[in-house]
């Protein structure tokens, strides 16, 4: 999964819904410029990610990043349109999110998670 915190509040990036649902990284993002533009749902913030995969001109794309209250609203929105039978699993990785904000790394947690983001 993506960075899980992203201004100091859970986050998700459309890259991970997409992964959470089995769609294209690029049919996530339509889906979520079509529901920005009906006025569903907000248009959120776009991140430049690294594609751990590609060593090319391409290794960084856009993504969308859904953070805080609002963000979780939408996400799931955009999950229910989706793919409907996906929608707990998107509410449960929220969960996860808001423990992990919730409850503070260990210093021992705190080195690992600096030592995999060093290693990707």
């Amino acid at each position: 999964m993506n960075t899980a915190i992203f201004n100091g509040k859970a986050s998700m990036t459309s890259v991970e819904i997409a992964e959470l649902v089995g769609s294209r990284p690029d049919s996530v993002k339509r889906t979520i410029e079509t529901l920005a533009k009906k006025g569903i749902i907000q248009f959120p913030q776009t991140v430049e990610i690294e594609n751990k995969q590609s060593l090319g001109p391409r290794r960084f794309s856009s993504a969308y990043v859904f953070e805080g209250e609002r963000g979780k609203r939408d996400s799931i929105i955009v999950v229910a349109q989706l793919c409907p039978e996906f929608t707990a699993r998107l509410v449960d990785r929220w969960r996860e999110l808001e423990e992990q904000i919730r409850k503070p790394m260990s210093e021992i947690e705190m080195v690992a998670a600096m030592a995999l983001e060093a290693v990707r």
